[in-house]
């Protein structure tokens, strides 16, 4: 059998590469060799060829010779390398202006009291109003439903939803206040007690007796769909009541006179019961 061993790794010139193609080409088409062979050598004999081949043609385009480095047999591959970190083009920087702020929902009209009962009472129109001491009142109405709405002391305060229409007589819910303190001037503390609402028929006044004295009678409206309201503001600057540090449960109580054609009604509102009418915020 022919000696198959490849040369050894020497620079190798035309006449060798030839010579040795065409021992290769005897070695594989001789009838000896295939009657020599046996039937499960025939596999091997083929993929000793190919390695043999494969050897040849890859020692033939590498090998170096006299003249320098040999050239590929073939068209040279085409070598394709993903560019490292260093090399990779930046990517665009992230912009570093602000980004506008969503648009906010436009502010309901009225003033900071229609802000506030928008949640409780949306839809909600004002039919009545009051310059008060301490700043505005209103009245909202939705429907069959109203809420009485104050802004004493730069803080809009409302006060519990109510039927836009009552009957019957005034009782503590009805007449309870809302209690705000806050400073007119850099020194000045005052205090706010305010209260409002619909109004029953027939009532022709309403009178609230302070603590301290004094007695604040309620401003009564009638809106254009006929329908009755009042409210009542106290504002202390001075005496008991202005001081935050007094504790108003060692006050006596106020005292309510309801007017109604002729007869009158009497109410007795306790601190720590009925002065804190507000639902928005703490007394």
């Amino acid at each position: 059998m022919p000696d198959l061993t490849p040369p050894p790794h020497q620079p190798m010139d035309d006449s060798t590469r030839a010579r040795l193609a065409a021992r290769l080409a005897e070695a594989t088409a001789s009838p000896a060799v295939e009657e020599r062979a046996s039937r499960w050598l025939a596999p091997v004999g083929a993929a000793a060829a190919v390695v043999l081949i494969a050897s040849i043609a890859g020692w033939a385009a590498f090998a170096p010779d006299d003249a320098g480095p040999a050239g590929p047999a073939g068209p040279a591959p085409t070598l394709t390398q993903e560019a490292s970190p260093a090399e990779a083009t930046p990517s665009e920087p992230a912009s570093l202006e602000p980004s506008e702020p969503p648009t906010s929902k436009e502010p309901v009209a009225g003033g900071p009291c229609a802000r506030t009962i928008a949640r409780p009472l949306p839809g909600a129109e004002q039919v009545a109003s009051w310059a008060l001491p301490g700043g505005e009142a209103g009245i909202w109405v939705a429907g069959d439903e109203s809420v009485f709405c104050e802004f004493s002391g730069g803080v809009a305060t409302m006060h519990q939803v109510r039927p836009a229409e009552i009957a019957g007589e005034l009782g503590h819910q009805e007449l309870g206040f809302s209690s705000t303190f806050y400073l007119s001037t850099s020194e000045q503390k005052v205090s706010s007690f305010i209260a409002g609402g619909p109004l029953p028929e027939g009532v022709t006044g309403i009178d609230y007796t302070f603590p301290d004295g004094h007695t604040e009678s309620a401003e009564l409206r009638t809106d254009d769909a006929g329908r009755r309201w009042w409210t009542m503001g106290y504002v202390a600057t001075d005496g008991p009541l202005a001081g935050w540090d007094s504790s108003l449960l060692e006050l006596d109580p106020v005292r309510v006179v309801i007017s109604l054609s002729g007869v009158q009604q009497k109410v007795v509102l306790q601190w720590g019961r009925d002065e804190c009418a507000q639902v928005n915020h703490g007394c």
